[in-house]
């Protein structure tokens, strides 16, 4: 049995070194990862709509980043986690948030603007590399030893 000893950077670095993306948004995804690695930032005893309408009513940046980083790495790792409310719901909230986020910056950070576009194939992306690694931990019997 060979144990990985690694930080969740350097494994989703590995893991998404081909992703379908500018270098500057696979590196924001990877720090997503990072950012949610821990439950400190765990949004979902929250409501996300209600969530989404304050961060309207507030023009608030960082609400609306939160709340689209969040539903990137449920739906793209926990997709089960997310079922009050429909796949295309979740997903819409999140591209109208990264949205929100690239039109507050005046437009100057254009991976905003590539996560709301392209989030569903960014997410689909993870998933399927997940899904493969997945398979291969259990045909090599690798063991990763950090939480996501």
């Amino acid at each position: 049995m060979i144990i990985l000893h690694k930080t969740v950077g350097n494994f989703f670095d590995e893991l998404l070194y081909d992703i379908d993306c500018q270098k500057d948004t696979r590196a924001y995804i990877i720090s997503i990862y990072e950012k949610y690695k821990t439950a400190d930032c765990d949004l979902s005893n929250y409501s996300v709509g209600e969530m989404f309408c304050q961060a309207r009513q507030r023009q608030n940046f960082a609400t609306y980043q939160d709340l689209a980083d969040w539903l990137f790495v449920s739906q793209s790792i926990f997709p089960q986690h997310l079922h009050h409310a429909s796949k295309d719901y979740y997903d819409n909230i999140a591209q109208m948030s990264y949205y929100s986020c690239y039109n507050l910056i005046n437009r100057q950070w254009k991976l905003y603007q590539e996560l709301a576009d392209s989030l569903i194939s960014l997410e689909e992306q993870v998933q399927v590399r997940l899904a493969k690694l997945n398979t291969q931990t259990l045909k090599d019997n690798y063991i990763v030893p950090f939480d996501l």
